[in-house]
């Protein structure tokens, strides 16, 4: 009986040190936890200090107004070269995509009947010169009647006529390049026959080309000769070309109200090749006023294009050195050089950060980093 009782006392024990021990691990935890929540609420209750950022004055600037157009390139020359009559080919003296001069013969046709045509008519053009010659030495001696000489006259005039129009047919069996340019892929070979009309070859003059588009009726006072055309077509699209404006219809468009305007544009290079699309920019001279940033102030967002503008505290409970973003939408009318040029959007007055937008938002406290010009 007294073993049992010994145990008892032992076992209330070791459950009251037990419960000590975590009653004292649960405090120390508390208190430990205590401590922490206290740092936070220190820490919050401490002013962050303000990010640091790069920022640019804005400045205006007069930009000439820049009208968009889409039009297409043509040849200054362009022809399908055919042949008037019809007839077997006899010699070819051409390649495709050859570079011919003005008056080059291209194609011969067959030309024997021409030929003999030409020689019966030089045959009977020396027959009649002759007989007018005796005629007249007659006439001069009062053999032959004014009538007579008249006949011979007329005689000789139809022999000449004969042998031109002979000439011109025999001219007719031979194509020849009316001016300067390159061939395309010709049609016929030797030994074809061709029918008046049919399309032998292309030729066109490429080392200028015309540049035809269109504008809206409200700019037809602001086209003038001479003014640049800046273009880009899709096979060179990092290449931007140019041309200046020659001639415009005096009246638009029946339907669209739209004015057709026609550039030329030097193409010595053969860069360019008739038929291309282009994405036209016509500067005309008129000025806009905008305000210029740098290109690296805009970014993107779900509304367009902003850029973050420094606006001060209205309450100024902060620094002079502090400032407070602020995100603007703006309108980028251009962007050349490094600089945008905004119409809408921001002030002469304002200030916007120029790098480093991705970290940044709307009502941030921030410094600037760099010396404003």
């Amino acid at each position: 009986m007294s073993d049992k009782a010994n145990k008892k006392p032992r076992l209330w024990l070791r459950l009251l040190l037990v419960m000590l021990l975590v009653a004292l691990i649960a405090g120390a935890l508390g208190f430990i936890k205590y401590r922490q929540i206290q740092e936070l609420i220190l820490q919050s209750s401490v002013p962050k200090a303000p990010v640091k950022v790069e920022a640019a004055q804005v400045k205006t600037r007069k930009w000439p107004r820049r009208l968009k157009a889409i039009g297409s390139l043509k040849s200054l020359q362009g022809v399908e070269l055919s042949s008037e009559v019809g007839g077997v080919v006899r010699k070819i003296n051409f390649r495709s995509g050859q570079k011919v001069k003005a008056g080059e013969i291209l194609l011969e046709l067959n030309d024997e009947l021409e030929l003999a045509q030409i020689k019966t008519a030089r045959a009977r053009l020396s027959a009649a010169q002759r007989r007018h010659r005796r005629t007249k030495k007659l006439k001069g001696k009062k053999y032959v009647s004014e009538f007579e000489l008249d006949e011979v006259i007329s005689a000789l005039n139809v022999a000449r006529a004969e042998l031109a129009s002979a000439e011109a047919s025999l001219a007719k069996r031979s194509i020849t390049a009316p001016f300067a340019g390159i061939l395309g892929i010709k049609n016929v070979d030797k030994g074809d026959y061709i029918s008046p009309g049919v399309n032998i070859v292309s030729l066109q003059s490429i080392d200028k080309l015309y540049l035809d588009f269109t504008l809206p009726e409200q700019f037809y006072h602001e086209v003038k000769k001479g003014q640049t055309v800046w273009f880009k077509v899709k096979s060179d699209p990092d290449k931007t070309f140019s041309g200046k404006v020659s001639v415009w219809d005096p009246i638009l468009h029946d339907t669209t109200r739209n004015l057709n305007v026609r550039a030329i544009v030097d193409n010595a290079a053969s860069q360019l090749a008739p038929g291309m699309f282009a994405q036209i920019v016509l500067e005309t001279d008129i000025q806009t006023e905008v305000m210029a940033v740098p290109e690296t102030a805009i970014f993107y967002n779900i509304y367009g294009e902003s850029v973050y503008v420094l606006a001060k505290d209205k309450d100024n409970a902060k620094s002079q050195e502090t400032y407070i973003l602020e995100s603007r939408q703006v309108k980028v009318l251009y962007r050349k050089d490094g600089m945008a040029g905004i119409t809408k959007g921001l002030h002469s007055k304002d200030m916007v950060v120029t790098s480093g937008q991705l970290k940044l938002y709307p009502g941030l406290d921030v410094a600037i980093a760099n010396n404003v010009h």
